[in-house]
C-alpha cells in the first residue's frame, strides 16, 4: 500500500472513530441525565403516592370499587406527573389498576424488596413509560405499589439527537475527508516528487532538480536533495573527468613507450642488419644511448609518481635554508653545464617537510627551467606569520596561458619537439603537484611567452 493510502486511510480512520466515540457518549450521557431526573422526580412522587395509600390501607382491602377509585384519584392529584397507578397485594394479585390490561407489568414484582425500588422504561402503545415498581410493608399485608411516567417526549428528543448528529457526523467526515485528502496530497506531493528526481538520477539524469515551493521541513528536505544532486552531478563530473585523464594517461603513456621503442628497435636492426662504417655504427649506437636515457628518466618518474600513492611519509622539522644548500650542490653541475645563474634569497625557517620528497619538488621546479633554456633561475624564501612562500623564477621560454591549467596533469607537454631532445615526459609537474598536496600546501604558476615562469609555493 503507497504512504498516500496509508496516511489518508490512517488519519479517516482516526477522525471517525473519534467523532463516533464523542457523539455516542455526548448523547448517552444527555440521555441518561434526562432519566435520572425522571427517576429522582418518581422517587418523590412514589414517596407522596405512597404516603397517600398508607393513609386508606383500609379502603383498598373493602372491596369498594367507588372508594378504591377515590384512593387512586386522590393519588393522582398529588402528582400531577404519574398518570398510571397499579396496586398488587402481597400475593401478587391486582387490587387495581389504570394500565391497559394487556400490559404485563408484574415481571418485576419478584425484584422489589422493601429496601429499594426497580426502574424500566416499556413501550406501551405509542408511548414509552417510565415504570417505577416498589415495595410498601403494612400489618395487615404487604402492598406493591406500581408507577407509570410517560417519557415519550425524551425518547423522541433522544431520536433527534442521534439523526441530527448522525447528519452533522457524515457531514464533518465529508468535508473532513475532503480537507485531508487535499492535505495528504499537499504532504505527499513532494515526496513523490523527490522520488521522480531518484529515479531520474537512477538513470543518469543529473541536471534535474526538485522546485522548492514552500519553507517548511518537506521544503528544506527538497533543498538538501537539491545539494545531494548537485554534489552526485559534481562526482560524477570528477569521476568521468578522472576517467578521461586516466584514458590519456594510458594513451601518452604508451605513445611515450613506443617512439623511444621504435627508435632503439630500428636502429639496433640496422646494426645488425647491415654493414655500417665506424662512424655510422658510432651514431646509431648514440641515438640507441639517447632513446635508452629517455626510457630510464621516463620510469624513474613514473615510479616516483605511482610510489607518492602507496606509502606513508615521516615529515620533520627541517631548516629551510641548508636543504636548499643541499639541492644546490645536487644541481650545481648540470646548471654550470649548461650556463645558468642560480641565486638564492632564504629565509632561514623551521618548516615540517618529508626531506627528499621536498629536494625532488625543488629539483623539478629547476629542472624545468633548464627546460626551458632559461640563464637565470632566482629563489627567494619568506617567512610570514602564517606560512613560508617559496617563490622560483626563470626568464625561460615560458608558458602559454590557454595551457598553464593543465600543466600538472600528467604527460602533458607543451612543446613536444623540446621535450623529445630533452627526454621529457610531462610527468615532473604532476609529481611536483603531488608532492605539494602531500605537504598540505598550495601550488600556484604565472607566466609570460618569452619573458619567463614564476612558480609560487606556499607551506
Amino acid at each position: 500500500m503507497k504512504i498516500f493510502f496509508k496516511l489518508f486511510v490512517s488519519v479517516v480512520l482516526i477522525l471517525c472513530i473519534a467523532l463516533s466515540t464523542f457523539g455516542y457518549l455526548l448523547i448517552i450521557n444527555a440521555f441518561q441525565n434526562n432519566i435520572q431526573m425522571e427517576v429522582s422526580q418518581t422517587l418523590e412522587q412514589f414517596e407522596l403516592i405512597k404516603f397517600s395509600i398508607k393513609s386508606n390501607v383500609s379502603t383498598l382491602y373493602s372491596g369498594n370499587e367507588i372508594a378504591l377509585s377515590n384512593v387512586i384519584n386522590n393519588a393522582l392529584n398529588r402528582n400531577i406527573y404519574t398518570n398510571l397507578i397499579s396496586i398488587y397485594s402481597g400475593n401478587k394479585e391486582k387490587i387495581t389498576s389504570s394500565f391497559p390490561e394487556n400490559i404485563d407489568i408484574t415481571e418485576n414484582l419478584e425484584k422489589v424488596e422493601s429496601s429499594n425500588l426497580v426502574y424500566e422504561i416499556k413501550k406501551i402503545d405509542d408511548k414509552y413509560i417510565l415504570i417505577t415498581s416498589g415495595y410498601l410493608k403494612e400489618d395487615k399485608e404487604p402492598i406493591y405499589l406500581i408507577i407509570g411516567k410517560d417519557i415519550t417526549e425524551i425518547i423522541i428528543k433522544y431520536e433527534q439527537m442521534k439523526k441530527t448528529y448522525m447528519f452533522i457526523y457524515y457531514f464533518i467526515s465529508l468535508v473532513s475527508m475532503l480537507v485531508i485528502l487535499i492535505l495528504t496530497l499537499l504532504i505527499i506531493t513532494p515526496i513523490k516528487k523527490v522520488n521522480d528526481l531518484a529515479k531520474r538520477i537512477a538513470n543518469g539524469d543529473y541536471k534535474s532538480r526538485i522546485k522548492i515551493t514552500s519553507n517548511d521541513e518537506l521544503g528544506e528536505l527538497g533543498k538538501s536533495f537539491n545539494t545531494m544532486t548537485e554534489a552526485i552531478e559534481k562526482s560524477f563530473e570528477q569521476i568521468k573527468q578522472s576517467s578521461i585523464q586516466k584514458e590519456e594517461f594510458v594513451a601518452n603513456f604508451a605513445h611515450e613507450l613506443k617512439t623511444p621503442l621504435t627508435s632503439i628497435i630500428g636502429y639496433a636492426d640496422m646494426i645488425c642488419s647491415k654493414n655500417l662504417t665506424q662512424e655510422q655504427s658510432k651514431e646509431s649506437a648514440q641515438y640507441i644511448w639517447n632513446e635508452g636515457m629517455r626510457l630510464e628518466s621516463l620510469s624513474q618518474k613514473l615510479m616516483n609518481l605511482i610510489m607518492l600513492n602507496c606509502q606513508n611519509f615521516v615529515f620533520e622539522k627541517v631548516q629551510i635554508t641548508e636543504i636548499f644548500q643541499d639541492i644546490t650542490q645536487t644541481i650545481r653541475p648540470i646548471l654550470d653545464k649548461n650556463n645558468i645563474i642560480l641565486n638564492n634569497n632564504i629565509d632561514k625557517s623551521n618548516i615540517l617537510l618529508e626531506y627528499d620528497l621536498f629536494k625532488t619538488l625543488i629539483l623539478n621546479i629547476i629542472d624545468n627551467s633548464r627546460k626551458a633554456n632559461a640563464t637565470k633561475i632566482f629563489i627567494t624564501g619568506k617567512k610570514n606569520l602564517e606560512n613560508y612562500e617559496i617563490i622560483i623564477s626563470d626568464n625561460g621560454c615560458g608558458i602559454p596561458e590557454k595551457d598553464l591549467n593543465r600543466i600538472t596533469e600528467a604527460f602533458f607537454i607543451v612543446d613536444k619537439s623540446r621535450a623529445q631532445k630533452q627526454y621529457s615526459a610531462g610527468i615532473g609537474l604532476a609529481l611536483v603537484d603531488k608532492i605539494i598536496k602531500l605537504h598540505k600546501g598550495t601550488l600556484r604558476f604565472e607566466s609570460e611567452l618569452e619573458k619567463g615562469t614564476k612558480v609560487i609555493i606556499t607551506l
